[in-house]
């Protein structure tokens, strides 16, 4: 009868031990591997999200170098670059065949120059001669009674702008005259 005691003592002992370590489990046992899952699944999409942002970045810098080396090359054919192209002169040959050149462009520019100082020149006395044709008309029909002061007084103020705008276009054409002595002398 000890023996069975015991045996019964020893088994209701084993049973409470069992009970109180499964009333003792935390309440979130399932939640900790949610959480940890959660975890690593905002950690992949982090991850993803920097691999992206490198490629991204990748293809900007390769994109800007590209721009860079183009506008490089195009700076290189757009300068005079004179001296890559020398029809194949050499030394003082192609010294006098580049001061020729640059005689003729001059002279060519010189031209260019005379003729819109006389095309400036003829707008500016075209001008002055339209405005004053028109300020003799405007004057009659005052006179006549056909407008009012305010229609004149509006007509004249537009007429004397284009006065002054022809003027200033005067100026620019002596200025350019000026210039054009310098360069001679």
């Amino acid at each position: 009868m000890k023996k069975s005691l015991k045996i019964i003592f020893t088994v209701i002992l084993l049973v409470g031990f069992v009970a109180v370590g499964f009333a003792q489990k935390p309440e979130h046992a399932g939640k900790k591997e949610k959480t940890v899952k959660k975890i690593k699944k905002e950690k992949k999409n982090v991850q993803e999200e920097i691999q992206e942002n490198k490629q991204k970045k990748d293809k900007v810098e390769k994109k800007l170098k590209k721009e860079k080396k183009e506008k490089i090359e195009e700076l290189e054919e757009k300068g005079n670059s004179y001296g890559k192209e020398k029809y194949g002169l050499e030394g003082k040959a192609y010294g006098q065949e580049r001061a020729r050149q640059a005689k003729l462009q001059k002279e060519e520019k010189t031209k260019q120059l005379e003729n819109t100082m006389k095309k400036g020149e003829s707008k500016a006395n075209d001008a002055r001669e339209r405005v004053k044709v028109a300020k003799e008309n405007l004057k009659a029909k005052k006179k006549q009674g056909k407008i009012t002061d305010e229609d004149y007084s509006e007509k004249m103020e537009k007429l004397e702008a284009i006065e002054k705008e022809a003027d200033i276009l005067e100026k620019k054409v002596k200025k350019g005259k000026k210039l054009r002595k310098l360069e001679a002398n």
